[in-house]
């Protein structure tokens, strides 16, 4: 795995950084969006340090998009009011990545959302839900992925 010591996401990938951990497979993390979007949005991230999808070895490329699969169609278990989810990749700085780290935003939608969606969408870096109630969230959904097992390197528990 690249790393990159002055990286978020690589902090994370080494547990340097706290983090709301839902899954792994094959060095790749799935995790809870500290300012998420919408309830229960989800972060995939590369094993790799790079900005871009086309600096991701093939495989690695097949591996986050096949992981971010499997994670969106557990999202509809673990969810049960969850209709569909938007899948987003900022492909560098200009397409609005503020971590210069490859990562897929799994984001949960919800029936009727669009407006609070994209109020959110607009102003999560400055109207992020209050501290102490957003890590209560944040746990609980964790919580909530663990009652449906956890994926680590590929196997259930």
């Amino acid at each position: 795995m690249l790393s990159n010591k002055s990286c978020i996401i690589c902090e994370i990938h080494s547990n340097q950084l706290e983090h709301f951990s839902l899954a792994e497979r094959h060095g790749l993390k799935a995790i809870l969006d500290i300012y998420p979007i919408t309830e229960g949005h989800i972060l995939i991230l590369s094993r790799s340090h790079a900005s871009h999808l086309e600096q991701l070895s093939a495989q690695e490329h097949t591996e986050l998009f096949q992981f971010a699969h499997q994670i969106g169609k557990r999202m509809f278990d673990v969810m049960d009011d969850v209709s569909d989810y938007t899948l987003v990749v900022n492909n560098g700085r200009d397409a609005g990545q503020h971590i210069p780290h490859v990562h897929i935003h799994l984001i949960p939608r919800r029936k009727g959302d669009s407006l609070r969606f994209y109020w959110r969408f607009m102003t999560r870096f400055i109207n992020p839900l209050g501290g102490k109630k957003r890590v209560q969230q944040l746990v609980e959904w964790q919580r909530r992925w663990r009652m449906h097992g956890n994926y680590t390197d590929g196997a259930e528990r």
